[in-house]
């Protein structure tokens, strides 16, 4: 492994690295060098997805890139940042080179989609791993945390749920086209939506392990509990097409992977959120409310509480 790494590192990593302002000194040095404004704050998360627990053995390597960056800017999303730059460690059990190509090619869309480069990063062998660290900022004092929830706000989501378990479903029986498998596939984080909503939220976290979990983050740190109606959670017509309603419903509460963004607003913000995020052609939906009671529920039709069908993503 050691007398090709570099070699693999110069020609699939090094290559597709850019220069972008506040990066020094990118890959190929012990350490990148960046420069962070005096002015802004500096959000810093890291993942890691492994094959077989994060994403099916066999995935073709433009979805492995897809997924492990896009998971890890959903994170930025969630604070209300602005992607700055990230690291990436690879871990291979051997040097294949048309993986490595189709791998690098579709990061290389994707650093160019999202204006992130890559500055830096690891290669070793072992079973299929990446990390990530990905690194962004906001203006000082504006990141959205998941502690600032009142009772009373209302819980709002953007875009649709449930789509990416039944994308899944998808992929493991060999189908990665169409809708509901590009939404496992190609997770689209909400960088846009996530800063657009830095002067409304009172606090935010992206859907990775399932609405009522992710949620229950929110509810911890704040303090609260929340109830969310499920005749107004967002189904797309492409689940509904291919999932009874029942699991649809299912899919939406329990499942993760959606990588849309749950946010709670004071009610006198509504408006002005709402047309925030409609210059940018996204839509949210009121789903709840967050209130003094600790209990995290969802309710059916009737406002009765319904039986828990998951616990979301668990990650041991």
């Amino acid at each position: 492994m050691k007398e090709h790494e570099f070699a693999v590192i110069e020609h699939y990593f090094k290559s597709i690295a850019s220069s972008a302002e506040g990066v020094d000194l990118g890959p190929g040095d012990d350490c990148a060098i960046l420069t962070f404004a005096a002015d802004r704050e500096t959000c810093v998360s890291t993942d890691t997805l492994v094959e077989s627990v994060h994403f099916p053995a066999g995935c073709p390597p433009s979805v492995v890139a897809a997924r492990t960056l896009g998971a890890n800017l959903s994170d930025l999303a969630a604070m209300g940042a602005e992607p700055h730059s990230f690291l990436l460690a690879v871990t291979l059990p051997e040097i294949d080179q048309n993986w490595l190509a189709q791998f690098s090619e579709a990061l290389a869309v994707l650093i160019d989609r999202y204006k992130v480069p890559l500055v830096g990063g690891n290669l070793s062998k072992g079973s299929l791993s990446l990390t990530v660290t990905i690194i962004g900022q906001t203006p000082r004092g504006e990141a959205v945390r998941r502690d600032g929830a009142q009772a009373g706000d209302d819980i709002y989501v953007t875009g649709t749920l449930g789509d990416a378990a039944r994308g899944l479903e998808l992929v493991r029986s060999g189908d990665y086209t169409g809708y509901l498998a590009s939404r496992y596939c190609e997770p689209i984080p909400r960088i846009e939506a996530g800063v657009a909503l830095r002067d409304f939220a009172s606090s935010m976290i992206d859907l990775s392990d399932g609405l009522m979990a992710d949620l229950g983050h929110i509810c911890e740190a704040s303090q609260l509990g929340a109830v969310v109606e499920t005749k107004a959670l967002p189904l797309s017509p492409q689940l509904l097409e291919t999932t009874k309603q029942e699991s649809a419903v299912r899919m939406a509460l329990y499942s993760g992977d959606d990588y849309e963004l749950c946010f709670t607003v004071h009610p006198d913000k509504t408006q002005q959120m709402l047309a925030a995020l409609k210059e940018i052609g996204m839509t949210a939906t009121r789903i709840g409310q967050m209130r003094r009671d600790p209990k995290v529920l969802a309710v059916d039709v009737d406002g009765k509480p319904i039986k828990h069908g998951g616990s979301g993503y668990q990650h041991f």
